[in-house]
C-alpha cells in the first residue's frame, strides 16, 4: 500500500490510448490465454481501460476514483492489476506531474491465438498455469488450420512472375553492392562467452545463435531460473548432430535443472513481495545432513543431488538416456506432485524390480499411491520403498507354501490301498477295538508309504 500511495492516488486523472488497432480474437485471447497469468482482476482492467479508450475524447481525462467505482474495487486491487499487465506486456504506463499527476496508460496489442501459442514464455507458463491436458484441449480448439485435398498442387504466381522493376527497354545495370550491416541484438546473454564456448566444442556458432534461438533461450533460462554455468550444459545437450538447436530438448534440460533446484512444483507466475504459503519445504534434508556418513545417507544425499535423467544416464553404458523414458517421467512427476528426489528412489525402484525396465502402468500405479500418502522426501520414499517389498517377499513365501500345500493334499492314493480301507470299514463293531499300539503301527505304516510315495514321484 505504501508504494501504491506514493504512485497513484484516486485523484490522478488517467488518459488512455490504444497503440494500434487490436486483433479480432482479442477477446478471446485475454479470457483463455492471459487471464490465467494475470488473473481475472488483470483482465477487468485492461478491457475497462480498452473500452474507456475507445470513447475517450482527445484532451480529456477521468480520476482513477471512477475507474474505481466502474471496476467495483479498490486503487490498491487496481494498482496491483496494473503492474501485472504493464509486466507481462499489454501496457506501458507514462507520469505527467502539474496542477495535478496524470497517468497515460498506452495499450498494447494481445496476442493473437497464433502469436501466443508461438510465444515460447507465454506458451510454457500457461501449460504450467492450467496443466498439460487443459493446455493442449484449448491449443486444439483454438488452433485450427486449413486443410487442402492431397493431390492438389500450387498454381500461385509468384511477384517476380507478374511485376519488374526495371523498364524492358532500359539496359541491364550492374547490380548495387550493398554493405552488410552487423545486426544487433539486444539480450543480456553472454553472446561472446557463448559464440567462444561453441566454437571450441566445434559448432558453428551463427547456426545457433540466431536472433530467434537468442530470445528463445532467454525466455527459457528467465522462466527455469537457468545460470550461466548451467546453460552451457543445456545448450551443448540440445545441439543436434546437424549442429542445429532442438529446441524441445533444450527446454527440456532447463526444466530438469529447475526441478533440481526447486523441486516438483511447475515455475509459474508470483507477485513479488507476497508470502507463498503453498511452496513446499524441499530440500531440506540435504542442508541438515551436509555430510553423510552410512550408506543409506550417502543414497539419500545421492538421491536429492541429481534428477531422472542424470539417473538415467549413469545407468546406461552409452552414457545417454531415452527421450522417451525422460518425457514420460517428467509428465508423472508433475501429475503426481511428485519431488526429484522422490521420482529418483521410484525410477530406481522399479528398475531393481522389474529386471531394468520402466513399465508406465507400473509406474504409474506406485506414482499415484506415493502421491496419496504424502511422499516428500527422498528417506520417506526409500522406507515405504522397503517395507512395500517386504510386503511382497512376505506374500510371495506365503503364496509358494500354499500351493505346495494344496498339491500334497490331492496327491492320489493307490486304488488297493482304498479298497482295504473301505474293506476295513465294513467290519462289525462289534469287533475287538484296536489298542494303542495298534493304531501307532498303522500310523507309522502310513507314513512309511506317503515318504516312500513321494519319494518315488520326486
Amino acid at each position: 500500500m505504501n508504494e501504491r500511495m506514493r504512485q497513484l492516488l484516486p485523484n490522478d486523472r488517467m488518459k488512455i490510448y490504444q497503440s494500434e488497432p487490436f486483433f479480432e480474437d482479442t477477446d478471446t485471447v485475454l479470457t483463455l490465454l492471459y487471464q490465467p497469468l494475470i488473473s481475472i482482476k488483470g483482465v477487468a482492467v485492461f478491457q475497462a481501460l480498452w473500452k474507456e479508450s475507445s470513447y475517450q475524447k482527445t484532451q480529456t481525462s477521468i480520476s482513477h476514483h471512477q475507474m474505481m467505482n466502474m471496476l467495483n474495487i479498490t486503487l490498491d486491487e487496481f494498482f496491483e492489476a496494473r503492474k501485472k499487465l504493464e509486466a507481462i506486456g499489454l501496457l506501458h504506463t507514462y507520469k505527467e506531474e502539474g496542477t495535478y499527476r496524470t497517468l497515460y496508460y498506452i495499450l498494447q496489442k494481445p496476442f493473437s491465438v497464433k502469436g501466443f501459442f508461438e510465444d515460447p514464455m507465454l506458451s510454457v507458463l500457461l501449460e504450467h498455469h492450467i496443466g498439460r491436458d487443459a493446455y493442449y484441449r484449448i491449443r486444439k480448439r483454438l488452433m485450427y488450420s486449413m486443410s487442402l485435398p492431397s493431390n492438389v498442387k500450387s498454381v500461385t504466381h509468384a511477384f517476380d512472375d507478374v511485376f519488374t522493376m526495371i523498364h524492358p527497354n532500359e539496359a541491364k545495370q550492374e547490380p548495387v553492392q550493398v554493405e552488410e550491416k552487423t545486426l544487433t541484438i539486444d539480450t543480456n546473454l553472454p553472446l561472446e562467452w557463448l559464440h567462444k564456448m561453441l566454437t571450441q566444442q566445434n559448432i558453428k556458432a551463427k547456426w545457433i545463435l540466431t536472433q530467434s534461438n537468442i530470445d528463445f533461450i532467454e525466455k527459457m533460462t528467465k522462466i527455469y531460473d537457468v545460470d550461466f554455468l548451467e546453460l552451457e550444459k543445456a545448450l551443448l545437450w540440445a545441439v543436434t548432430e546437424d549442429q542445429v538447436l532442438d529446441r524441445k530438448e533444450f527446454q527440456d534440460m532447463c526444466k530438469d535443472i529447475f526441478y533440481k533446484k526447486h523441486g516438483s512444483v511447475p515455475p509459474r507466475l508470483y507477485v513479488k513481495g507476497e508470502q507463498n504459503q503453498t511452496q513446499p519445504e524441499q530440500n531440506t534434508s540435504s542442508h541438515q545432513q551436509e555430510q553423510p556418513q552410512s550408506k543409506e545417507e550417502k543414497l539419500i544425499q545421492h538421491f536429492e543431488t541429481i534428477t531422472h535423467r542424470e539417473l538415467l544416464e549413469d545407468l546406461s553404458s552409452s552414457g545417454r538416456a531415452s527421450m522417451k523414458e525422460i518425457d514420460m517421467l517428467t509428465n508423472m512427476m508433475e501429475e503426481h506432485g511428485l519431488s526429484q528426489p522422490v521420482m529418483n528412489v521410484l525410477v530406481d525402484y522399479v528398475l531393481k524390480r522389474n529386471h531394468n525396465k520402466l513399465a508406465k502402468n507400473y509406474l504409474e500405479t506406485i506414482a499415484a499411491h506415493w502421491s496419496r500418502e504424502g511422499i516428500a522426501t527422498a528417506k520417506e520414499a526409500m522406507q515405504i520403498a522397503k517395507r512395500e517389498h517386504h510386503m511382497y517377499e512376505t506374500w510371495k513365501k506365503k503364496k509358494s507354501y500354499n500351493q505346495k500345500k494344496k498339491q500334497g493334499s490331492n496327491e492320489v492314493l493307490p486304488k488297493w490301498f482304498e479298497e482295504e480301507r473301505k474293506n476295513k470299514q465294513k467290519q462289525p463293531s462289534a469287533t475287538k477295538q484296536p489298542n494303542q499300539e495298534d493304531l501307532e503301527k498303522e500310523k507309522k505304516e502310513l507314513e512309511a508309504f506317503f515318504k516312500n510315495y513321494s519319494k518315488s514321484n520326486h
